[in-house]
């Protein structure tokens, strides 16, 4: 693969840095069922060398990894699986990823189950669920970890000398010995693009075209004994280095190595390394059609990541179709991924971009799985995932419709204009268009995004139309719904694509049709809002409503509704600082019978 994804650990981050050096992408995060190995290195007596900084620099590790205590897979799974017979998701409802570190540090990263967000920004930690190893001074230390807000862990890229700051709020339940406790804790970090240049692996392999990334991390902790607002211990000596080296299109993870060193960069205590995952490939043949199939001998195919939530165009690797109408993508890493096909419309007219699975909706196409039953793996091969091409038929007429898709991560807020030249910001080309019959939902009419975002479809004869937008891992939030009639012209049907969903930006021309999200139960919109947001419910049955909002400690806050309802959409105004409570995250509940749905909500 021309890039492969960055796997992104606990004790790492991503940020953004300026011009010189290599550009380490951080667009390209795990998918679920991704791994990598880590070899530790725990040593007290500061045998690992500090690097330095600068320009071009040669870092030599050959041979110092000499009194590695573990080597240990570390594996990204969906956020309900069970590992080791132990799953908490329940605790971090919105969480996309999940994954397992174990270490040999015997403290907090020794047996943790951590849940995270990828989303347009990045990753997000939310926090994590430690099982701790008994040892004759701690009879037990069963702990939960709640990160509030978010720690933001990655951005799209970062480079030599850039410095970010992040500060970093988290509550940890648990016990030590036997005694429960809570800690707050804090943590203000200062990251920056330190160097770059070669790096020698302590296994002797080489590395082109490094980023060292240096964290400065200054941590207080206050611990707190049961019943008491005030703490025993306050704890603020807990100051530390993190080097990282990174480098884009590796196996499987941007970080090589990771140094922990003294806050005084004078000693250095523990490390890791890390090591490739066997690797597989996918491949199929595509096909003109079911009945009498011919081979597509022209098009190319294009390969995705399974719950990516990506906004825009989530490309992993391209692959031309052959002439015996083959594609294949080599390299794959374990996990899980989705494939389309774009046939050359000079050889298949009115061909659609088709899924695995033969749909033409990202979003409802069949995953590709390279998992393999068991822990370690030795083979991700996935041979014979044949596609069916399928067909707009002919829509010969005088209607015209025209629109844009922007990128704007406040979620669902058209692009901002620029005033002095009327440009869009953010424009994202490249993305299929799809227009279908109403009733009936036959498609009619597909068309690609232009440079600037922009589409036009015409030729579209009379009758009533929905409109929506195709990205592999993000939903509608709703669609266009527009009628044709004698060559009517339908302009500005704008779409936003947000975090973690596409918005139609509505200019009064349009009826937008709602598709609820999360088992077509609930939704909120605006979100992230300043003032209020509306939460939406669409109740298709009579049934008993219970409506809540959580704060992230799972307390609930405000009860909306609480009653039989009938069918129909019911519409409810939030505001937390309007019952005393502070901006933050908070958490929507909607239980009607045994359907539950969550979102998470985020007030400026």
């Amino acid at each position: 693969m021309k890039k492969i994804y960055t796997f992104l650990l606990l004790t790492s981050s991503l940020f953004s840095f300026a011009q010189v050096g290599p550009t380490i992408e951080g667009t390209y995060l795990p998918v679920r069922g991704s791994s990598i190995r880590e070899v530790w290195e725990n040593t007290y007596n500061n045998t690992l060398a500090i690097p330095d900084s600068g320009e071009n620099k040669v870092w030599n590790y050959y041979g110092q990894f000499s009194n590695s205590p573990d080597t240990f897979q570390i594996k990204t799974f969906h956020p309900d699986s069970s590992m080791f017979g132990r799953n908490y998701h329940q605790y971090f409802p919105t969480a996309t990823h999940a994954s397992f570190l174990r270490s040999p540090l015997n403290n907090l990263t020794d047996s943790l189950f951590s849940y995270f967000i990828i989303d347009a920004d990045g990753l997000h930690m939310l926090g994590g669920f430690n099982i701790k190893t008994p040892t004759a001074d701690n009879a037990a230390f069963d702990t939960t970890i709640i990160i509030t807000p978010s720690e933001y862990m990655s951005a799209p890229s970062f480079k030599f000398q850039d410095v970010k700051y992040d500060t970093t709020h988290y509550v940890t339940y648990g016990k030590f010995g036997n005694t429960p406790i809570k800690i707050k804790g804090t943590q203000y970090k200062k990251m920056t693009g330190y160097s770059y240049g070669r790096l020698i692996m302590p296994d002797s392999t080489v590395y082109d075209n490094v980023l060292l990334a240096k964290q400065a991390v200054h941590a207080y902790d206050s611990i707190f004994p049961p019943g008491f607002t005030t703490p025993f211990t306050i704890d603020s000596s807990n100051h530390y280095i993190d080097y990282n080296f990174c480098r884009n299109n590796t196996f499987g993870s941007a970080y090589l190595m990771y140094i922990h060193v003294n806050y005084q960069n004078t000693l250095s205590s523990f490390g890791w390394y890390t090591l490739p995952i066997d690797y597989g490939y996918i491949s199929g043949t595509v096909y003109d059609s079911l009945i009498n199939p011919h081979k597509v001998t022209h098009g190319e195919a294009f390969l995705y990541r399974e719950h990516s939530n990506f906004s825009k165009n989530d490309i992993l690797d391209k692959s031309p179709i052959d002439t015996s109408g083959n594609y294949r993508f080599d390299s794959i890493p374990y996990g899980e991924y989705r494939v389309s096909v774009r046939p050359d419309l000079s050889f298949y007219p009115n061909a659609l971009t088709t899924y695995f699975g033969d749909t033409t909706n990202g979003n409802d196409a069949a995953s590709i799985s390279t998992l393999h039953p068991t822990f370690f793996v030795t083979n991700h091969d996935s041979p014979e995932n044949n596609i069916h091409l399928q067909y707009h038929t002919d829509s010969v007429g005088y209607g015209t419709i025209t629109g844009s898709l922007d990128l704007n991560l406040g979620f669902g807020i058209a692009g901002s204009p620029n005033v002095g030249n009327g440009i869009r910001s953010n424009p994202i080309p490249g993305i299929d268009v799809i227009v279908k019959k109403k009733p009936g939902g036959i498609v009619k009419r597909e068309v690609k995004t232009g440079l600037g975002g922009l589409f036009t479809l015409s030729d579209l004869s009379d009758g009533h139309y929905d409109l929506f937008v195709d990205i592999p891992g993000l939903f509608m939030d709703s669609t266009y719904e527009f009628t044709i009639s004698g060559g009517t012209l339908v302009n500005c049907l704008d779409f936003t694509s947000g975090k973690d969903s596409i918005h139609p930006t509505c200019n009064g021309t349009v009826n937008l049709h709602d598709q609820f999200k999360n088992n077509d139960l609930l939704d909120v919109f605006p979100n992230p809002y300043s003032s209020y947001t509306t939460i939406k419910m669409n109740i298709t049955e009579p049934c008993n409503v219970l409506l809540e909002v959580y704060n992230l400690l799972g307390e609930k806050i405000q009860t909306i509704e609480k009653c039989p309802k009938q069918p129909g959409i019911y519409s409810y105004n939030f505001n937390a600082k309007s019952l005393s409570y502070s901006s933050g995250i908070y958490f929507v509940k909607l239980s009607t019978g045994n359907k539950t749905s969550v979102l998470k909500i985020i007030e400026q």
